[in-house]
């Protein structure tokens, strides 16, 4: 009777100390998947504002896309909103649009697809992106401007960005004027390192 006592009490230490082990143990392989023991953020997140979705950011490293951003970018105002531009930065200036060392590159417009194609200097207002509420569109090839105001451009693997991202619209359809009036807002921080 008493082997039997001495067998129970031995399993339930073994299967309190096993559950233990086994919390701790998935701890630990978030904590490194997070990249903690590494000291690289590995992977990225992007946090916008009421009204706007921004998801699944990534920036590429080496000199072909290198620094060049990619995200899920996405608007539930109401309303469609045109002449979408994005821009992105580590600083902003006291306008609240994105610091960099030319003006005319710190809004890029989309293209109908989504891609980043025109500049602020001279966009063709007729094909650029116009998103309706509720829907969403990859942008890809987006510049980033780093603390000091220059582009990214050859990031290598592990590089880490934290900054923000910006956007133009308009309300109306047609270029931007007195009465369609351009609407310049910080929609979202984002913190990546390139993968």
């Amino acid at each position: 009777m008493q082997t039997r006592f001495k067998a129970q009490s031995a399993m339930e230490y073994l299967m309190t100390y096993s559950w233990a082990v086994l919390i701790i143990a998935v701890v630990l392989v978030g904590l490194f998947k997070l990249g903690v023991f590494s000291g690289i953020y590995s992977g990225g997140s992007c946090i916008a504002s009421s009204g706007f979705l921004c998801g699944s950011v990534a920036m590429l490293a080496g000199t072909a896309e290198g620094g060049n951003l990619s995200f899920t970018f996405g608007q539930s105002t109401g309303q469609t909103i045109y002449n979408v531009g994005i821009g992105c930065a580590a600083a902003k200036t006291t306008s609240g649009l994105p610091s960099t060392t030319t003006n005319a590159n710190s809004i890029v417009y989309l293209g109908p697809t989504g891609a980043a194609t025109w500049n602020s200097a001279a966009p063709p207002f007729n094909g650029v992106l116009a998103i309706t509420s509720g829907s969403q569109v990859t942008v890809s090839g987006l510049k980033c401007f780093g603390t000091n105001a220059n582009a990214i451009a050859d990031p290598s693997i592990g590089t880490q960005f934290t900054g923000a991202l910006f956007v133009n619209y308009t309300l109306n359809s047609g270029s931007p004027g007195s009465t369609n009036p351009m609407i310049n807002a910080q929609f979202a921080s984002v913190t990546l390192s390139t993968s």
